[in-house]
């Protein structure tokens, strides 16, 4: 793999996260401003700054520390420590979103626990552990994920029991859940598995293009669900 390689294979998530960014700053501008949905783009262009920012990385891997060489030999040499962060925020913001559209008190209450036990622990198992510097956290990736389900799943049964199946086409939440659940059943088990392959170059290009596609399947539902959903007098 050379910087190129690396340009090519990440350049499309930038894109697809900068449209989505847009087409939602477009969504809330067209329509009435619901809470959750300004957090949810305020979300898309920090995730897009985020993104931006662990380039640092890859640009000083594969140029041989010619630009950023000061990460050399330092525990930021590598960008694990910026996005095990922001795979702790990412999880607790979608389960903060999806758990906004409940309204059975019980599971709101038992999705707030659950939220603060993700974070609690998370953050203990980044001291308990040395994976904060050094790879992606497995704990964080396994119970966010189980975590996230779990209210996707909620979020669903309370669709059943509401009105909104009759508009579904242009409910925006269902395009966000859809793309954030099936962006985490395909990566979750890679950045499970990860560790025990970085020697095989078959799984590791294998790796970048399962993150490649579900970056684009994700981005593009969010993309589409604005869209479509911006046709509408009424946001959710």
């Amino acid at each position: 793999m050379d910087l190129s390689y690396f340009i090519q294979h990440t350049l499309p998530i930038l894109l697809v996260e900068l449209g989505a960014a847009v087409a939602g700053t477009y969504y809330i501008r067209k329509n009435d401003r619901l809470k959750s949905t300004t957090y949810l783009v305020l979300f898309l262009w920090i995730t897009l700054l985020v993104e931006l920012m662990g380039y640092y990385a890859g640009i000083a891997h594969f140029t041989e520390y010619k630009y950023f060489a000061f990460v050399k030999g330092t525990l930021f040499q590598s960008n694990y420590w910026l996005f095990n962060c922001y795979t702790v925020l990412s999880f607790s913001f979608f389960i903060y979103y999806f758990r906004s559209f409940l309204r059975a008190a019980s599971w709101r209450l038992l999705l707030a626990g659950f939220l603060v036990f993700f974070i609690v622990s998370s953050i203990l198992s980044f001291f308990i552990t040395d994976t904060f510097f050094t790879s992606y956290s497995q704990f964080v990736s396994l119970v966010g994920t189980l975590l996230l389900a779990i209210s996707i799943v909620l979020f669903y049964f309370e669709l059943l029991r509401s009105d909104i199946l009759l508009q579904l086409k242009r409910f925006l939440p269902l395009y966000i859940s859809v793309g954030v659940l099936v962006f985490n059943l395909c990566i979750t088990p890679v950045d499970i598995f990860s560790e025990y392959f970085k020697n095989n170059t078959f799984l590791v290009e294998l790796k970048v293009y399962v993150y490649l596609y579900a970056n684009i399947f994700m981005y593009t539902s969010f993309i589409i669900g604005f869209i479509v959903c911006s046709k509408k007098k009424r946001s959710y």
